[in-house]
C-alpha cells in the first residue's frame, strides 16, 4: 500500500539536494536550512549537510555556496576540512568574507529553489495514515514477540528479526536481510528509510506482536516508524526507542514514568538497572498499558529481549559482510 508508493517518492532525495545546490547562482549563497526548507522541512538541515559533505562533483554541484544560517562559511569536503578553499572559491565569485562569515549575508542569500517539497508530501502521508492507528488491544492471544532492527554501513542496510516464544521464554527464529537504502536518516521520517529494509522480515504471523526500534505515537505527527509499520502491514506493533523525539518525561529519576505530549500521556519512560532506558509508545493494535507491561518484562535482568537480540544480530550481519568484503578485496 503506502509503503511502495513512499519508496518511489523518496528514492531521489539525495539527487534533489544536488539539484537544489546547482540552482544557487554564482555570487550568491544559501544555507543548509534553506535547501531543507525547499525540500519541505528544516529538520533535514543536518542531513543536507551530510549529503553535501559527500558531494562527488564539487564545482559542478557548487556546494561551496552553501553556508551556515549564521553566515559562517563552515567546511568544504567534510568535517574540519577545506575552509580556506571554500573562502577562495566564494571570494572569486564576488562574495565578501570577513572573519569567517559572509558579508551582507541577507542580500546575497538565495532561497528561490524550484524543487519538489518531498518532505511536505511525506508529512501529509503520515498525517493521513495516523488516523488509522488503533490504540487498544487488538492482537488476540499473545504467543510470539518479534524484535525488528536495522544496522547500516553507508547505503547498505542490514535488517534483522528475532522471534521470541512468550510462553516458552526462548528464541525460536531469527533472520537477516541486506538491501540498499534509498532515503537518508531525517528525524521524524525514519519509516521511509527503514520500512523497505524491514519489509521482507514481516510475515503477518498470527498471535505476534512486533517490537520496533523507534517511536510509535510518541512522534510529532503521532506516526513514528512503529505505527507506520503497524498500519502498513496491519500488524500489532510497539515502539521502543532509545531516545526521546518529543514529549516530556514526568519524572526522569523514576524507574517508570509517563511521557506527556499535548497534555496527555503518550508513552512511558522505563529504566531498569544495568539496561539502557526505553521510551515506549503505542505502535498499532496494542494499548499503552499492554505495551508497557510487555516491554517491562524484557527489560528485567536476565531476560531475553528480542529487540536487543535483533540489534545485535543486525550489527553482526553488518560486521560479517564487511569482513568478507575486505577479505575478497
Amino acid at each position: 500500500m503506502s509503503v511502495k508508493r513512499s519508496v518511489v517518492d523518496t528514492k531521489d532525495f539525495v539527487r534533489s539536494v544536488f539539484d537544489a545546490t546547482v540552482q544557487i547562482p554564482e555570487g550568491r549563497v544559501s544555507t543548509y536550512g534553506d535547501i531543507a526548507n525547499a525540500l519541505g522541512d528544516v529538520a533535514a538541515s543536518r542531513t543536507v549537510g551530510m549529503i553535501l559533505a559527500g558531494n562527488p562533483r564539487p564545482i559542478v554541484v557548487p556546494c561551496h555556496r552553501v553556508v551556515y544560517s549564521s553566515g559562517e562559511i563552515g567546511w568544504y569536503g567534510g568535517k574540519g576540512k577545506g575552509t580556506e578553499r571554500k573562502r577562495e572559491l566564494l571570494s572569486k565569485e564576488g562574495v565578501g568574507i570577513k572573519e569567517g562569515k559572509v558579508e551582507d549575508f541577507e542580500r546575497v542569500r538565495f532561497a528561490d529553489f524550484k524543487i519538489e517539497p518531498m518532505l511536505r508530501d511525506l508529512r501529509r502521508e503520515q498525517d493521513a495514515l495516523s488516523k488509522k492507528v488503533v490504540e487498544r488491544d487488538d492482537f488476540g492471544k499473545l504467543r510470539y514477540v518479534a524484535g525488528l532492527d536495522a544496522s547500516y554501513a553507508g547505503d547498505d542496510a542490514f535488517a534483522a528479526m528475532v522471534l521470541y516464544d512468550w510462553s516458552k521464554d526462548r528464541v525460536v527464529d531469527e533472520r537477516t536481510v541486506r538491501s540498499r537504502t534509498a532515503f537518508p536518516y531525517i528525524p521524524s521520517y525514519l519509516a521511509f528509510r527503514e520500512i523497505p529494509a524491514l519489509a521482507d522480515l514481516i510475515d503477518n504471523r498470527k498471535d505476534t506482536i512486533y517490537l520496533v526500534d523507534g517511536q510509535g505515537v510518541l512522534h510529532p505527527r503521532a506516526f513514528g516508524i512503529a505505527s507506520h509499520i503497524g498500519v502498513a502491514f496491519n500488524i500489532p506493533t510497539i515502539g521502543v526507542a532509545k531516545s526521546l523525539l518529543c514529549g516530556v518525561v514526568e519524572d526522569e529519576k523514576a524507574a517508570k514514568s509517563p511521557i506527556r505530549l499535548d497534555d496527555r500521556p503518550r508513552g512511558y519512560f522505563i529504566r531498569q538497572p544495568g539496561r539502557h532506558p526505553a521510551y515506549v509508545s503505542v505502535g498499532h493494535r496494542v494499548s499503552l498499558v499492554s505495551s508497557v507491561e510487555i516491554v517491562s518484562r524484557f527489560l528485567e535482568r536476565g531476560r531475553i529481549d528480542p529487540l536487543r537480540e535483533a540489534h545485535k544480530l543486525a550489527n553482526s550481519a553488518r560486521k560479517s559482510a564487511s569482513m568478507t568484503e575486505e577479505a575478497e578485496g
